[in-house]
């Protein structure tokens, strides 16, 4: 015949009496304020352990709010307006060199986090700052969750970057680091001007699988910037629209920019980009340009900057010293 089934928490209960009878008052007044007064007395202990130039710090840095950045972008900027012990964590893609838009080194001082909810509230950060390509599933948790969620645009002008570089400055709390930054990237822009007068060059910005940048995008605005035409545009191609090989050996601008991924993923794609065929192109300079640098503001547009105008330096220097030898074979031909 089965034993009746006895409930899990009469016995508990029951132990429970057992041992509180057998406490006197004193104890049994122990045994309830204990708990309490750990609670009370642990974080002040713990406290105590960590050497006063940590505590310093922690405190310096809990006087601005906390973030995790989500947004490669938004890595490179906050990492120049925000103190280290703001930014809890940044996203993935600045650890890989071929996404990243901030030196190695410097990304590598950071956590990364690969965005996923879970991660981002082990963090406890006060701000989330993410792309506006974030899913509405994700910003609708945050929110749930009480995290503030702040968003970054694209950028696509130079006015557009120094509007993110100011929004993101005020997040960290420190604006005034935001206009330094503005300034030092307008620095770079003047110091990367054409001289007056100077002939701009037709260039093509030759990004992977044959894409070409829009002329209402960032790159774009850094061309003319630094002395070139963006010639895919000027020809009615979009943003992402592709340029064929055979239309560009047919009609080439002066200046061919190729932004390839290199090794690894994409190479085989482009391949194109450094077709054989367009070393046959007479009088047309080739050079490379850093697929990272393409689309995020902040000081990569520094970066940019001074390479757009090496290359137009060095194109204008070979076409100088082309004329020579293209009137002396002149000569020879007509002799």
């Amino acid at each position: 015949m089965a034993r009746p089934a006895v409930p899990l928490m009469a016995g508990c209960v029951s132990a429970t009496d057992r041992l509180s009878r057998r406490l006197t008052p004193r104890r049994a007044l122990l045994r309830v304020a204990a708990p309490a007064l750990l609670a009370a007395v642990l974080p002040a202990l713990l406290w105590a352990g960590i050497p006063a130039s940590l505590t310093g710090a922690r405190q310096d840095a809990r006087s601005q709010p906390s973030i995790v950045s989500l947004n490669p972008c938004a890595d490179a900027i906050l990492a120049e307006v925000a103190d280290p012990g703001q930014i809890l964590a940044i996203s993935h893609y600045s650890a890989d060199p071929r996404s990243s838009s901030m030196p190695a080194a410097q990304a590598a001082r950071y956590a990364t986090t690969r965005g996923t909810v879970e991660e981002v509230l082990t963090l406890h950060p006060d701000v989330v700052v993410d792309g506006s390509f974030i899913a509405p599933a994700t910003a609708a948790a945050y929110g749930r969750l009480g995290l503030r969620t702040e968003m970054v645009g694209t950028v696509n002008s130079l006015d557009d970057a120094r509007a993110q570089i100011r929004q993101l400055a005020a997040i960290a709390g420190h604006a005034e680091r935001g206009e330094a930054l503005i300034a030092r990237i307008d620095a770079a822009l003047v110091a990367a001007a054409p001289p007056a007068g100077a002939p701009r060059l037709r260039a093509v910005m030759w990004e992977s699988g044959g894409m070409v940048p829009g002329d209402n995008t960032l790159i774009a605005d850094l061309m003319r910037h630094t002395g070139f035409i963006n010639a895919s545009a000027a020809k009615g191609y979009s943003q992402a629209d592709l340029l064929p090989l055979e239309r560009l050996l047919a009609d080439p601008p002066q200046v061919i920019l190729t932004a390839a991924a290199g090794e690894g993923q994409g190479a085989d794609v482009d391949r194109m980009l450094s077709h054989p065929a367009l070393a046959t192109l007479h009088g047309v300079h080739r050079a490379r340009f850093e697929p990272n640098m393409l689309y995020c503001a902040g000081p990569t547009i520094i970066r940019a900057a001074q390479a757009l105008a090496a290359v137009r330096t060095g194109t204008l220097a070979a076409a100088r010293a082309q004329r020579p030898a293209l009137a002396l074979a002149d000569q020879r031909d007509r002799r």
